[in-house]
């Protein structure tokens, strides 16, 4: 099998895809990760790429089974690669029913909204389809507690992305899964919705979401949308200043 994405997420998969007695043919990354070092080092072959789209093309035409994982990517795969004749999964950082789109923008909306539960999903990528909506094989939901703010959930999360890869690459690789097609949300979120998603929360739900926590140097962008529309929303409802009447001179 090969894989496209990036970080210590796609360093796990591939990692536990070995132990499991599983052929790792190769991993596409983007130039310079962190996790090259580390999985080259586990004999796995790296291409460093700019654009899988491009890239990959040949290297699924030279060989493999016909499997590809999207761990941690933030490539969106075009139809192209998608209709090259190998199997693609995804694993999302969101329950793709309510939440697609951008992980770390999902998680922040998942409190902002104050919804009371979060998971990942395992689907298949087919051509023509949107981001996040491909049939689903596996989904793993568990609770948000009434104090967990940003890192918690993400935390959890990433948990969860582990165990279903873990749970599901042995059936993947036999071609023993299964699918169902389920509605998913209707709309992708990007950073570019963190403006109304902030205008939306009451104060508390955002203080939670806005609790990035041991993650803040991970996510620098959404930090500083964050703390931009705090501002704003603190220039809107901060009083007018009272004006005192003096004695005409």
């Amino acid at each position: 099998m090969h894989f496209i994405g990036s970080g210590a997420l796609l360093q796990h998969a591939a990692s536990y895809a070995l132990t499991a007695g599983l052929r790792v043919a190769g991993i596409c990354c983007p130039p310079g990760d962190p996790a090259i070092a580390r999985l080259r080092n586990l004999g796995i072959a790296v291409l460093e790429s700019a654009d899988p789209n491009q890239d990959m093309l040949g290297v699924l035409e030279a060989g493999g089974d016909g499997i590809v994982f999207s761990v941690n990517n933030r490539w969106i795969l075009g139809d192209d690669l998608l209709a090259s004749g190998a199997r693609f999964f995804n694993i999302h950082n969101g329950l793709v029913q309510d939440y697609r789109g951008i992980a770390e923008i999902c998680v922040f909306a998942a409190l902002c909204r104050g919804d009371d539960r979060y998971g990942t999903t395992l689907q298949q990528v087919l051509p023509g389809r949107k981001v996040d909506a491909g049939p689903i094989v596996a989904q793993i939901e568990f609770p948000i507690g009434p104090d967990d703010c940003f890192s918690d959930v993400l935390h959890h999360s990433l948990a969860a992305c582990r165990e279903i890869f873990e749970l599901n690459v042995r059936d993947i690789a036999s071609n023993s899964y299964r699918t169902q097609v389920q509605p998913t949300a209707a709309a992708a979120l990007r950073y570019d919705d963190v403006a109304s998603i902030c205008a939306g929360a009451d104060p508390a739900r955002l203080a939670k979401a806005a609790h990035l926590g041991r993650y803040a140097g991970f996510f620098p962008r959404l930090k500083c949308l964050i703390d931009s529309a705090q501002a704003a929303g603190s220039r809107t409802a901060a009083p007018a200043p009272l004006r005192h009447r003096g004695t005409p001179q």
